[in-house]
């Protein structure tokens, strides 16, 4: 009778655990967790294909996330990259996603965020200020394909230093790729220790139009109004110049033209000469 006791009380154990603990690997029971979700960036990652999907369990238990992803016409459909990631109640947590390739004549759906979890998959609407994000970064990179399939940016030959005028002047130039579309250059901005311009030489804002190769954009690189050594020596970018690109006529976006090592020697002994001067 001892051993038949011992017997049944092992029985409701093993009964007890069962009911209330899913084996490994199996699905818990009840509803889909209650999470949110966002998108954000990195500040290194901004406006590549390097993304974060910010998930918040607002349950009030843990919650085991297998896969991420995102399901929107944008990048193509629905995608699901692996994770291995646990959330206690109430934690956010960025989990890392790589964004698809962008699909530019889509998008106009909501887009909805995607989970893999041990309480079944999740697919919901991200919050309104990831999708905006979102949204933005697909434009930008939208653009941006637009842009390369039009021309190709770099910088030309020849910079000089006028000593006396205190400005490096050269030209950007824009490089026809077959497109068919026109580009417009309407502004630059420098960085924390340079201003960039474009030079009014040829009106308001400089074309490029299908049947003209090449096109020069003049550029003017002064000197900024910082001399004191902690901003020139702690500057991380201070070479991060944008211009303000229109193509076909719509929306002017920034683009990042960082120029070669040559051209940023010559702005350093401009820097150099304009501080001395200033004493």
């Amino acid at each position: 009778m001892r051993g038949c006791g011992a017997l049944l009380v092992l029985v409701l154990l093993a009964a007890g655990c069962s009911a209330d603990e899913p084996a490994p690997g199996e699905l818990e029971d009840g509803p889909p967790p209650g999470v949110s979700m966002s998108v954000t960036q990195l500040l290194p990652d901004e406006g590549t294909s390097k993304a974060l999907l910010r998930v918040t369990n607002e349950s009030d238990a843990r919650l085991i996330v297998s896969g991420t992803g995102l399901d929107w016409s944008g990048y193509g459909g629905a995608f699901l990259q692996p994770q291995d990631d646990e959330l206690a109640p109430g934690q956010t947590l960025d989990l890392r996603t790589l964004l698809p390739a962008e699909v530019c004549d889509a998008g106009e759906e909501t887009v909805l965020g995607v989970l893999e979890t041990d309480r079944g998959p999740v697919s919901q609407p991200l919050t309104a200020s990831g999708e905006v994000y979102l949204r933005r970064l697909w434009d930008k990179r939208c653009f941006e394909q637009t842009l390369a399939d039009q021309v190709s940016i770099s910088y030309g030959p020849g910079w000089e230093i006028d000593p006396q005028r205190e400005t490096l002047e050269g030209d950007l130039l824009l490089r026809r790729q077959g497109g068919d579309l026109t580009v417009a250059v309407t502004d630059a901005s420098g960085s924390v220790l340079y201003d960039l311009g474009v030079r009014r030489e040829a009106g308001p804002d400089v074309e490029s139009v299908p049947d003209s190769p090449v096109t020069r954009v003049p550029l003017s690189i002064t000197p900024g109004n910082r001399c004191d050594e902690h901003a020139i020596g702690q500057a991380t970018a201070p070479f991060t110049f944008q211009v303000v690109i229109s193509v076909d006529g719509g929306d002017s976006l920034p683009v990042l033209v960082v120029p070669p090592v040559p051209i940023q020697k010559q702005a350093a002994a401009l820097l150099t000469l304009h501080c001395e001067r200033r004493g």
